[in-house]
């Protein structure tokens, strides 16, 4: 029972956390539709491939110092530890740097390259221009949240996230209605909420809770590769979302344009927040893991995993069923302009995209048990698969044959492959309850 209870504390919490970070993007979706447009609901679903990228490095960086951090506390070696937290903290502010350069003074470029065209170019700009200066407390901000949850303190990570997404939501409506400011305002208040929960996370240390301390440590080679093997994984997982996305977009905008690109903004925003959940999880058994593996609980491990299994399949099922029952109440969240069109193609992709749930969890949940317990081959592959290898060449092959039906098909079918691919590892390189 009480082994349960801890499992339940961290996911649920961090389940939290995770769904305030994905509703960053999902309160600007619903304002932005609803105070601009389809055309800024297109031009925002261009630009989600680059939050990917961003949050992919915060948690390639965070879930892999973290990760080697719980393992070397559990083995009382704190000095080390530090060492990791240290150059974590540089490493994130130094990745964030070209990005602010690139996307401050070359926007066009890069939302071009987005797939963006003359109608919704202007809109896309000035959205990316704003929120990319804010790129090092996003990367940031995922790297201290993961460090202070592996520091047993996933309320504070919880709550901090949750804050960051009030703020988020508050700031969206004042920005974009009562100050009209638009997409630059929808950017503005995104870029200050991880700023709201960093402030929120620095109670870890202004009460002295923290085991971890941040000391003079120049980057390290050997650190660094650790940090890169462990967190390359969960990188790869948040990057396959952004390739997943710009694909599609691309596909999507040839076969019906504009409003078809709009229609795949609502279906991969709510994709969003629901993978959050799963993320939840899979982050949520990380410290729990990583202890239990530096301590040789065994036993522990296989436990904890077998409870987010168990989760993880309950949540597909009530998300399913709600969006069974609830598809027009959904939409209608997003189609201010009653657009008939967006709305049918929206309805239609929402039931067929979102039966992929049922295999995306599990696949994650893997990917975590396995970085968690140092075996970065089985965790690689995993991700690298999910990452664009195998969904990439199934959309153009079946919106080939079955226009958007082909495309909203091609992610099920996928996740479903790769978790063939999971139980073969998984039975390869399982730890043994009794070893």
């Amino acid at each position: 029972m009480k082994t349960f209870q801890t499992f339940f504390k961290y996911t649920s919490l961090s389940m939290l956390s995770m769904i305030g970070m994905s509703c960053y993007i999902l309160a600007d979706t619903i304002f932005i539709s609803n105070g601009v447009g389809s055309i800024g609901l297109t031009a925002l679903n261009l630009i989600l491939p680059m939050y990917n990228v961003i949050f992919g490095f915060g948690l390639l960086i965070g879930v892999g110092a973290a990760t080697r951090f719980s393992i070397l506390v559990s083995q009382e070696r704190n000095k080390e530890a530090d060492h990791f937290y240290s150059q974590a903290i540089l490493l994130g502010i130094l990745v964030s740097i070209p990005f602010v350069v690139i996307g401050f003074f070359f926007p066009e470029v890069v939302v071009k390259m987005l797939g963006a065209n003359e109608e919704v170019l202007a809109t896309a700009i000035s959205y990316l221009r704003t929120f990319i200066i804010f790129t090092p407390f996003f990367v940031l901000n995922q790297i201290v949240v993961t460090f202070v949850r592996n520091d047993h303190n996933p309320k504070l990570a919880s709550l901090a996230m949750l804050a960051g997404t009030l703020f988020n939501i508050v700031f969206d409506y004042i920005f974009i209605f009562p100050m009209q400011l638009g997409m630059f305002g929808a950017a503005l208040a995104t870029g200050f909420s991880p700023i709201v929960t960093l402030c929120i996370c620095s109670l870890h240390f202004i009460y002295k809770n923290n085991n971890f301390h941040f000391i003079k440590s120049r980057l390290s080679f050997k650190h660094l590769k650790t940090i890169f093997t462990i967190g390359l994984p969960s990188f790869i997982t948040e990057l396959s979302g952004g390739v997943i996305t710009f694909v599609f977009n691309m596909i999507v905008l040839s076969i019906g344009g504009n409003i078809a690109v709009a229609s795949y903004g609502i279906i991969c925003n709510l994709a969003i927040v629901v993978t959050a959940l799963y993320s939840g999880i899979a982050q949520g058994i990380q410290p729990l893991l990583s202890r239990a593996y530096g301590k040789k609980e065994y036993h522990l491990i296989h436990d904890y995993s077998k409870y987010a299994c168990i989760m993880s399949l309950i949540l597909s099922c009530i998300v399913y069923f709600i969006i069974m029952i609830f598809p027009d109440a959904i939409v209608g969240l997003f189609n201010s302009e009653n657009n008939i069109v967006m709305a049918k193609l929206a309805k239609e992709g929402l039931i067929i995209y979102f039966g992929a749930f049922f295999f995306v969890g599990l696949n994650m949940i893997a990917v975590s048990y396995f970085a968690s317990t140092e075996k970065n081959k089985p965790s690689f592959i995993i991700s690298i698969l999910r990452g664009g290898i195998i969904v990439v060449p199934i959309v153009y092959l079946l919106s080939h044959f079955f226009s958007l039906t082909g495309v909203w098909s091609a992610f099920p079918l996928s996740e479903a492959l790769v978790l063939i691919c999971t139980f073969c590892l998984f039975k390869k390189y399982k730890l043994h309850k009794n070893s």
